[in-house]
């Protein structure tokens, strides 16, 4: 009854896959993407994309877009700082796991067309949708914001003339409340309107043993599309959408790394449960985002015309528990307001024997943080009294430190871009693009710090050596300047170091060699760009950080793909594979020196394939399968307080990687089904410490469904069905802190779902 949903998660490895639903025969189904801004055939595309529908969404029980993972051969998605906060997304083994708010990953996400800047807005609830296409590889010629290693498209379905809709409701552990529904029609004989809505409550799976229990759930999302047929060939489309998600910040687990068995608060917890622990510090995860966009389409004789124009704001509070304990150790909090406008307009059209899309792209953002961190350390003298012992603090005891950073980051872009294609002969097709990318980004930062007056460092006891020993009431006034990366400061000022203007050329070369009616070659070399930024968060002197590495510089990648798309045994097997080399040139690497991030420019290799196949062994099975290789090699990388490491592996980038998904249908009603994951071991830091590593784990869940009627189904599932406990992100807050910070997935989570079509 519904097949393609694995059968197409299989062509899009790494040239493409998708899984979606099919009914009536178990046949391979032609599924149709726009991945090159064209309506085709995914075996006929030489793009290297994964696409899911939204009916396999469902079934696959994905709730959000970092699950995207799970059924991605080569994409990864951790969760630097907790759960339903900004995620660090890589493919291929290209990422950026810097979690500020004022930086744009490599790999660039879109909905509904419009490029999507905001990290706090990128994990975000999946609710009716038409398809989501993941395309590896460098983007530029064909979408308005170019990306190094890849996009995400999540496109909803469209309004519709005849009246339809439905509604779903989950039930599952932990209280879990999800709901989802949709209603589309016509208004009047040239409106149609569209309006889905979705919420997802639950409660908290990690236990706080002092206080509310953390990493719940309380989303709501809602989208209105209206569509105006405003003549023959004008038409235009008005989204509006807003999401909201308010709950207790997600929770880390605590490592002790000191040789005495506490962190350098006097704590440690050694109860084995990695969904438990003592937190003093509630905190919260707030993020609101809301947006509205207009496609124009025109249809001409000769053309086809767009104009994408889009607004989006987001705003975030955070307040994290980064020591893990029971005491007021360190506690930050993050606060950003980011906002941005983009203008699109694209024209296609065939001259000859060529077909041609050139387009133009402008977007602007603007990004204002307020950062707050107030650091106790034991230890310390205040008014010549000794504090409390390590672990506690009295009523009266002041924060040794308070970061108060204040920061404004605007960025203009302006990109050309264009793609022909023409067939050479019956046989080969060459398709050609360009883009030329042209931004500016200018930074304002100052952190402002407050000292308590009247304490002392005693011997050493604060990790950042080059505060040890001072004297803070006399050598440190009650306030410092712990850096001025501002216009203000005439260092600054008169390098430039605050404003960045970036240029670049970059391009794509495609040939295709269709060998037969059921196999499709390719070969592709293409070259991707992100333009050079500031680095954000707690910078501060005292760890070595000077105002010259504020500033990081532009990267460029060159890729080299060789693929083939095939159907085999007379429409059975599906068999889609990519082989590729990346060449980066200043490769954007994170690392830590104390509080301190920032980004370091290195060159890298990487290099794999992606395989995917779709094989239907009998009337009622399907299997697809899912192959990701990585090799990758950052050259070195300047990391203080560590020194120079070489030849390290990106972060997030297993070597080896296997998705899957079997399906059985029983009867006409009732199918089975079991997907899963597994990945080899990575490293969540580029250092490759071995507290960073994480182990290789495979992941099951399962699902039976049964159709009650022709509108009424109802499903049973389990995700994480053998109770794994692996980590999704780690970081090392050795040198500061005598910890290390671990945040896990769920655990096994069980549920029914109900839902009802009309039409």
């Amino acid at each position: 009854m519904k097949y393609n949903k694995i059968l197409l998660a299989l062509s899009a490895a790494l040239t493409l896959g998708t899984p979606t639903v099919v009914n009536a025969e178990n046949v391979l189904e032609v599924i149709n993407i726009t991945a090159s801004k064209k309506s085709q055939s995914l075996q006929t595309s030489n793009v290297a994309v994964t696409a899911f529908s939204g009916d396999t969404l469902r079934e696959l029980n994905m709730t959000d877009s970092t699950d995207l993972a799970n059924q991605t051969p080569g994409l990864n998605i951790g969760t630097p700082v907790g759960e339903g906060n900004n995620p660090s997304i890589s493919l291929r083994g290209v990422g950026l796991n810097d979690f500020n708010d004022n930086n744009e990953g490599p790999i660039a996400v879109y909905r509904d067309e419009v490029y999507q800047s905001a990290m706090p807005g990128l994990t975000f609830q999946l609710f009716d949708l038409e398809r989501v296409e993941v395309l590896r590889g460098p983007q530029g010629t064909l979408y308005g914001r170019n990306a190094t290693g890849g996009l995400v498209h999540f496109i909803s379905k469209k309004p519709t003339e005849d009246l339809e809709g439905f509604a779903s409701v989950t039930l599952a552990e932990y209280n879990q409340i999800k709901t989802e529904a949709a209603i589309s029609g016509g208004l009047t004989d040239t409106i149609q309107a569209r309006l889905s809505i979705a919420t997802n409550n639950h409660d908290g799976y990690v236990e706080n043993r002092i206080g509310p229990d953390a990493n719940e759930a309380d989303n709501q999302a809602v989208r209105l599309q209206v569509n105006f047929d405003l003549s023959d060939n004008l038409t235009a489309l008005v989204n509006l959408h807003a999401a909201k998600s308010d709950t207790i910040a997600p929770k880390y687990q605590h490592q002790v790394t000191t040789e005495d068995g506490v962190d350098f608060f006097g704590y440690a917890d050694t109860d084995n449960d990695v969904f438990a622990g003592d937190y003093d510090r509630d905190g919260i995860l707030k993020i609101d985002s809301k947006g509205a966009s207009v496609n124009l389409a025109y249809a001409g004789d000769n053309f086809d015309f767009y104009s994408i124009t889009a607004i989006e704001d987001v705003e975030k509070l955070h307040q994290e528990d980064t020591d893990l304990g029971p005491t007021a150790g360190i506690e930050p909090q993050f606060a950003s307001t980011i906002e941005q406008f983009s203008q699109e307009f694209r024209v296609e059209f065939t001259a000859g024997e060529m077909d041609w899309m050139v387009g133009a792209f402008y977007f602007e953002n603007e990004v204002e943080g307020a950062l707050d961190l107030a650091i106790n350390y034991p230890g310390a003298v205040v008014d010549g009294i000794t504090g409390a012992p390590a672990g506690t603090f009295g009523t009266d005891f002041l924060p040794f430190v308070d970061y108060d950073i204040d920061y404004v980051q605007e960025t203009d872009s302006m990109g050309l871009f264009g793609q022909v294609e023409m067939d050479l002969n019956d046989d080969f097709r060459l398709t050609l693009g360009l883009r030329y990318t042209t931004e500016e980004r200018t930074m304002e930062y100052v952190n402002l710090t407050t000292t308590n007056p009247d304490a002392v460092v005693n011997s050493c006891l604060i990790p950042a050596g080059d505060v040890c020993g001072f004297g803070l009431g006399s050598d440190f006034p009650g306030t410092n300047t712990y850096l001025d990366f501002s216009s203000n400061n005439p260092d600054v000022a008169s390098g430039g170091l605050n404003k960045i203007d970036d240029d670049n050329i970059s391009g794509r070369i495609s040939l295709d060699y269709t060998a037969s009616q059921d196999v499709l070659i390719f070969a592709n070399i293409a070259t991707g760009f992100k333009s050079g930024g500031f680095n954000g968060g707690f910078l501060d002197f005292t760890d070595g950080v000077a105002v010259e590495d504020v500033p990081f510089d532009s990267e460029e990648l060159t890729s080299y793909e060789i693929g083939v798309k095939s159907t085999l045994a007379d429409g059975d097997v599906r068999l889609n594979a990519t082989a590729f080399y990346y060449d980066y040139k200043d490769y954007q690497a994170l690392s830590f020196s104390g509080l301190s991030q920032f980004i370091n420019n290195s060159d890298a290799k990487v290099s794999g394939a992606d395989i995917e196949l779709t094989w239907l062994p009998g009337d009622n099975w399907d299997i697809n399968l899912g192959v990701s290789l990585i090799n990758s090699e950052v050259d070195e990388v300047v990391v203080r307080g560590t020194g120079t490491v070489t030849g390290n592996e990106m972060v997030q980038a297993p070597n080896f990687s296997l998705n899957g998904l079997v399906r059985y249908q029983a009867t006409e009603k009732m199918s089975f089904q079991i997907d899963f994951n597994h990945q080899s071991e990575q490293y969540f830091d580029i250092t490759n410490s071995d507290l960073s590593k994480e182990g290789s784990y495979s992941i099951f869940n399962a699902r039976i469904g049964y159709d009650i009627s022709e509108n009424l189904s109802i499903s049973a599932f389990v995700k994480n069905l053998a109770n794994e406990e692996y980590r999704v992100y780690s970081f090392d807050f050795t040198s500061p802190a005598g910890l290390n910070q671990n945040f896990y997935a769920p655990p096994r989570w069980a549920g029914v779902s109900i839902a009802y079509t009309f039409e």
